[in-house]
């Protein structure tokens, strides 16, 4: 039978780090095996590349070292000249001055040649390096081959019990969240999906989401000028002279500009306390170090919890818990809902909650939001925000054999840690576990085309690059719409807003230390937006027909995609 995840912080702590770990070395082992590639012989090669690149990093620090002492020796030979030749001197210091304007010169000059010869041994060296690094890669590129989109859910899923990945966020899973859950999907309005990831906890459906959002901003411009004047001034010696002065006048304006950022979410569907809405963030004193100050804030925090939930004048049914170290630190002060909120958060689910809230040694502590809208769970991170959802097979690429194992090591780790603690508030919840959905239990999930979640992801693999409109001098927001779909294959409208801009000049008046106003002038950016429309074919796990490819394919985890 497989055993619910009640206590997240201690089966990662006592369990699954240790089990991922392991199965990420066999599956290295198992792709090192059938990769057939000798790493014994690419560690050689890698070698005598390393000694190559040292060999040509000595060579060029003495050929900038000479480089110097030619420009010095010169620079010594045309002053010796300069001085022979321009100042009346006794015949043996202009017979001493020559000398030393020989000799530098005959030193330049073979220092000189030696840097040319330096030079050539150095290009010698990075030929040599670049052929024997494209050496290194092809004996490593059966092993590059093997890797796939879903190594690292695959080995997560045999990690943590009850944890199931999709191979695609389907656009069933995504009805069914809008459906069943509830989930309101105008949140991507103005936003452009750029990789997500969805599965099942016990049945109950999520979806992690990387999005690209502009929001209008403010940036400041300053322009500068540089202006002179004469004035008369009185020296020590109190005689009056004409001096020049300058000064450079600065001026700002502030202009609006369109705004780009990356962020990530967690969306998780459960029946459970289907009538319970509530908001917590950080408060910034689960993981601050003891000490006077840190218990006085949470005592302030305590009593303004108590002082709430004693206003009898408030509208809130608010009632504070026994458990005051949980109301401190989890502050959901908002919650609706009093008793669905207690049959959530039982005992159980107070102990695993402060459990991941007050460790930041294993975990990440408390750095994260979490919001629930009815059934509909939302989470966000400052961990997953920091780092990439990403499983692009490319990630692992390398011509170094130790290089890549490392770092598909610490990839697949890291890459595990950060998913599981942004899931860990939610398997600290009990009742999450036991709800399980009416779908689930019947099995009536099937199959079905990628979600327009997953055609923005894969717009946004493919490249905006591709699809922006030609004055476009920003990011995009990449937005898709199915036109239709024949034959498995779907054809997908594809906009892409972004923005052109023309050069502007504002003047501002300023007061000059000559006595006068003077207009500064100030360039900025004007944006406006710019919009253009193409088409984008997408299949899944088959290639898009010929007939309709008009560029080279591309493969994002087991959907390929043409424009």
């Amino acid at each position: 039978m497989i055993e619910d995840v009640y206590e997240p912080l201690k089966k990662y702590r006592d369990s699954f780090r240790e089990k991922f770990s392991e199965l990420t070395a066999q599956k290295f082992r198992e792709l090192l095996e059938k990769s057939g590639i000798d790493f014994e012989a690419n560690r050689k090669l890698v070698a005598e590349i390393k000694d190559l690149k040292n060999k040509s990093s000595d060579k060029s620090q003495k050929s900038t070292m000479l480089a110097f002492a030619c420009v010095l020796l010169i620079i010594v030979a045309v002053a010796c000249g300069f001085i022979a030749y321009s100042y009346s001197l006794e015949p043996e210091k202009i017979a001493c001055l020559v000398a030393a304007c020989v000799a530098s010169c005959i030193l330049a000059f073979f220092a000189a040649k030696k840097c040319v010869e330096l030079g050539k041994q150095i290009n010698a060296l990075k030929s040599l390096i670049s052929k024997k690094t494209d050496e290194a890669r092809e004996q490593m590129r059966p092993l590059n081959e093997l890797y796939t989109w879903d190594i690292p859910i695959a080995l997560i899923e045999k990690t943590v019990p009850r944890l199931d990945f999709d191979p695609y966020l389907t656009t069933q899973r995504l009805d069914d969240l809008k459906r069943i859950f509830g989930w309101d999907d105008s949140f991507t309005d103005g936003k452009s999906i750029l990789f997500s990831q969805s599965g099942v906890i016990n049945g109950n459906p999520f979806v992690l989401g990387e999005y690209l959002r502009m929001v209008w901003s403010t940036k400041t411009y300053t322009g500068y000028k540089t202006i002179s004047w004469r004035e008369s001034v009185t020296d020590g010696n109190g005689r009056r002279r004409t001096v020049t002065r300058t000064q450079t006048l600065s001026a700002s304006v502030n202009k609006p500009y369109p705004k780009f950022s990356r962020d990530r979410l967690l969306i998780y569907g459960n029946d459970a306390a289907p009538n319970l809405n509530f908001s917590r963030s950080p408060t910034g004193l689960s993981n601050a170090e003891e000490g006077f100050v840190t218990s006085i804030r949470k005592w302030f925090a305590l009593r303004d919890l108590k002082e709430y939930s004693e206003d009898l004048d408030d509208d809130s049914d608010f009632t504070l818990m026994s458990n005051h170290e949980f109301e401190t630190l989890f502050h959901a002060k908002n919650r609706d809902n009093e008793v669905e909120f207690r049959l959530l958060f039982t005992s159980l689910a107070q102990e695993q909650m402060l459990e991941l809230l007050k460790d930041d040694e294993i975990g990440y502590g408390d750095d994260f939001t979490f919001i629930k809208r009815g059934k509909i769970n939302l989470l966000h991170s400052k961990h997953l925000s920091a780092s990439s959802l990403s499983t692009d097979p490319e990630i692992f690429h390398d011509w170094d054999f130790d290089r890549a194992h490392l770092n598909f090591k610490n990839f697949n780790e890291n890459y595990f840690k950060n998913l599981y603690f942004s899931l860990a508030p939610l398997l600290a919840i009990p009742l999450y576990q036991q709800t399980r959905t009416y779908k689930d239990i019947y099995k009536g999930e099937i199959q079905s085309p990628p979600s327009s979640w997953e055609q923005e992801a894969i717009a946004n693999y493919y490249g905006a690059v591709y699809f922006k409109h030609e004055s476009s001098i920003t990011e995009n927001i990449l937005k898709t719409q199915l036109v239709e779909r024949k034959d498995g294959v779907s054809k997908v409208r594809v906009t892409a807003n972004g923005f052109g801009g023309k050069n502007r000049v504002d003047y501002e008046s300023v007061w000059g230390g000559d006595g006068r106003f003077h207009r500064v002038p100030i360039r900025w950016v004007e944006y406006f937006p710019v919009e253009r429309e193409s088409y984008m074919y997408v299949s899944e796990n088959s290639p898009v027909p010929e007939s309709l490819a008009h560029s080279d394919q591309k493969l994002r985890r087991n959907i390929y995609a043409c424009i």
